[in-house]
């Protein structure tokens, strides 16, 4: 699964709203879902990208952007070149009686100055298909 950089620009000008915890995706899984969080990090490689375990239930991918959308970004955000924003897709599972609930999220992180990160939501309907098939390949049935 590539990060859809390319598209991030529309998808910035449409969501450039600082927002709440907001799951782009969800599936069910009837048991934990290894074979999700293994082929997630194999989709997370490259000079640019950096796979983070967060928990045992929490993984995401980290990565840099073109310098001309992060440019752009600095400036729209008032970001700082010490702590280069980044686009973030992160897979969180809940266990839930005998299945786990996987949601995710996709966004841009940009850390400031002075207080927290704003999280720019990422919210494309191209991405959803996407995670859909991922999470459907990987063994769960989104909802």
């Amino acid at each position: 699964m590539r990060l859809p950089v390319l598209l991030a620009p529309f998808a910035l000008i449409a969501c450039a709203v600082p927002a709440p915890e907001l799951s782009s995706g969800k599936a069910r899984f009837p048991g934990y879902p290894q074979a999700l969080f293994d082929a997630f990090r194999v989709s997370c490689t490259g000079p640019a990208r950096s796979f983070v375990v967060t928990d045992r239930n929490s993984v995401e991918c980290r990565e840099l952007m073109p310098p001309d959308l992060t440019a752009s970004i600095l400036l729209a955000f008032d970001g700082m070149l010490e702590d280069l924003p980044q686009l973030v897709v992160r897979f969180r599972a809940e266990p839930e009686a005998a299945s786990y609930l996987v949601s995710n999220e996709v966004f841009v992180n940009v850390p400031q100055r002075e207080g927290d990160a704003v999280r720019i939501l990422f919210t494309d309907p191209r991405m959803r298909r996407n995670v859909a098939a991922l999470y459907a390949r990987a063994g769960g049935v989104p909802e």
